[in-house]
């Protein structure tokens, strides 16, 4: 591709302006917007973003929920020429506060509601522009406007995990998103999809979601704000006939397990974002037949997808599955550590690079140059150093097979365990932390953190959770907090991180305590955080996120109250009932205790047959294999 208009989104959604303006771009709960209605909306704005100083290349904050005004507001922002950053505004203030600091940004798009909670988050320095005030007018007359940027300008910031413990900005350019939807090898776009966005809106996936759907005239469906449980997944999915969906893998193993049935409508199903567990992409492959699955891998650094394995019917589940083949516009190569191919069949460290490439890290020239490396062999490229090891078969399949450095995911979200301990040191009186990652029996991952307090300190696991919460994304504070006296060490004197690893594990199954449950409904919700945390007793009183939950198996917790007691909880409800108590006292509250006891005795049996069935089913596999 050249870098020019028709690599921009800008040109891409202009294009699809003009040929479907009246037909649906986005629908949410609340509205229904067209082509034309959207870009209008996204007009309305543009004069605003240029008043507050929004210029070629600035960049701008979105701190808006995920709806319509947010896409509207991303669309304002390339119009005006700027680069859009999106903030979670459910995030932790000083999070915010942090990144507009540390950032020369223009300025900030929110709405009252958001503006209200992140009012003492907001630098003077920063204007803000009120999305609903902005919006209340169409202009009469933006006939006049010319664009501005080319396909190597700079779109937007993702933010992931940094080592240093500043999030690091991947500054992802307007040809690398079009290179992502317009006419990949991966699947057909059409304009008679319509798309999913589930995502969180600073998670790369949401590029995937959104500008496939509005770069190719199709529709745009957004659910309501939040955590979506798998019953509102499935509803989505039946009542908007949503034939595009992505989902990420931890996401998709609980689906298969819950909810299979819905996915089966799907035209296209992608996940991704870890490593798939085989006995569920075989189920899903069996599922959806043939052509409709696909495995996607691939850092935010090269624009949410770099390689994408189209699941055959006949997937085994004996086997770990491939992440695939590379997709239009991108080269890669598996190198040793002198910078030389490995032949395939052999390992070595995954480069990366062609169009989806981004452009560097904001702000952050050294690590640039570190990561984006230029490319040994063709002259004006340049490859991003993945730090994932992996392997070419026979076939040309690339094999993830782990990381260089002990980087890893937690539910897709990529995490630098040195980004969470220097965070954490900067607010609590430690003389040392460490952070690792526990393997869950579902394969799933949360983070353990081990402590040695400063001596004399006044650190408690209280102090640790208020910093953790007040300075860390939800998917980077540690689900569990270990004190020692002093760290397990290597030869070399450096922390054993391998002993932690096994202390986080040998010590997971010893932090609860057990008690006698007043009540079969207490002892029906005991049973069913003891099966999604994989403990093997749980006090009424603790709180789920504290004994190492996380929103996924909260969504499993759900599924299962969902099956026992319909329509009594919400998602919502369990993230504001932490405890076996609250939940109790709840359930209590909307049936009579008779009738609440009863309930509760026939679940209590209906979960140890399912668990029973499943012993067996488990046997029987076993003694399969076995033969």
């Amino acid at each position: 591709m050249d870098n020019n208009n028709s690599e921009t989104i800008l040109h891409a959604f202009q294009a699809v302006v003009g040929q479907r303006a009246n037909f649906i771009a986005v629908r949410s709960p609340k509205e229904r917007l067209t082509y034309d209605e959207l870009d209008g909306r996204a007009e309305a704005l543009r004069p605003r973003l240029a008043a507050a100083g929004v210029k070629q290349g600035s960049l701008v904050g979105v701190a808006l929920e995920r709806s319509a005004s947010a896409i509207a507001s991303f669309l304002a922002v390339l119009k005006a020429g700027g680069v859009f950053v999106s903030l979670d505004p459910h995030s932790f203030p000083k999070a915010i506060l942090d990144l507009l600091g540390r950032h020369k940004f223009a300025c900030l798009v929110s709405n009252g509601a958001t503006l209200l909670r992140l009012a003492t988050s907001i630098p003077v320095s920063v204007p803000v522009v009120d999305m609903d005030l902005a919006t209340a007018a169409k202009p009469a007359d933006n006939s006049g406007h010319a664009f501005k940027v080319s396909g190597s300008d700079p779109a937007c910031v993702m933010f992931t995990s940094g080592s240093s413990g500043e999030p690091k900005g991947v500054v992802i350019p307007h040809r690398a998103i079009v290179r992502l939807v317009k006419e990949p090898s991966y699947l057909q776009f059409s304009n008679d999809q319509i798309f999913l966005q589930s995502s969180p809106l600073g998670f790369d996936a949401s590029i995937f979601e959104i500008w496939g759907a509005l770069l190719n005239g199709a529709e745009l469906v957004i659910p309501e704000a939040g955590l979506l449980s798998f019953d509102e997944i499935s509803a989505a999915i039946e009542e908007n006939g949503v034939t595009t969906l992505f989902l990420t893998s931890g996401l998709f193993n609980l689906m298969m397990d819950q909810r299979p049935n819905p996915l089966r409508k799907l035209r296209y199903l992608i996940t991704g974002g870890d490593v798939m567990s085989p006995t569920h992409v075989a189920k899903a492959a069996r599922l959806l037949g043939p052509g409709r699955f696909i495995v996607a891998y691939g850092p935010t650094e090269n624009t949410t997808f770099t390689t994408t394995f189209l699941v055959p019917p006949d997937m085994p589940t004996d086997k770990p599955v491939p992440i695939g083949r590379p997709i239009a516009g991108t080269v890669l190569c598996i190198l040793d550590e002198e910078m030389r191919p490995v032949p395939d069949g052999s390992s070595g460290e995954l480069y990366v690079g062609g169009h989806g490439l981004a452009l560097g890290y904001l702000d952050a020239p050294e690590l640039t140059w570190e990561k984006f490396i230029e490319d040994p062999f063709a002259q004006e490229q340049r490859l991003y150093r993945t730090g994932d090891i992996a392997r070419r078969d026979e076939t040309g399949l690339l094999h993830f097979l782990g990381r260089r450095d002990n980087q890893f995911k937690v539910n897709g979200y990529r995490i630098e365990p040195e980004h969470v301990e220097t965070v954490l040191r900067r607010h609590l009186q430690l003389s040392d932390i460490a952070v690792v990652a526990c393997a869950l029996a579902d394969g799933a991952k949360h983070l353990v953190a081990f402590v040695v307090p400063l001596p004399g300190s006044s650190f408690s696991e209280a102090a640790f959770r208020e910093a953790a919460t007040e300075c860390l994304p939800p998917h980077m504070i540690p689900a569990r907090l270990k004190i020692l006296d002093r760290f397990p060490l290597t030869q070399t004197a450096k922390i054993d991180r391998i002993a932690l690893s096994r202390m986080a594990a040998k010590a997971r199954a010893q932090d609860c305590l057990e008690r006698d449950y007043a009540t079969p409904v207490e002892a029906t919700l005991a049973d069913l955080w003891r099966q999604q945390l994989h403990l093997k007793s749980v006090n009424v009183d603790q709180n789920f996120f504290d004994l190492g939950g996380t929103s996924l198996q909260l969504l499993g917790v759900h599924a299962e109250l969902e099956r026992l007691f319909p329509g009594q909880l919400s998602i919502r409800d369990l993230f504001d009932l932490p405890t076996i108590r609250l939940l109790h006292a709840r359930l209590s509250g909307v049936q009579s205790p008779e009738v609440t006891e009863d309930a509760a005795t026939q679940a209590a049996l209906q979960l140890n047959a399912r668990r029973s069935r499943l012993s067996v089913a488990a046997t029987r596999v076993s003694a399969v294999r076995s033969d």
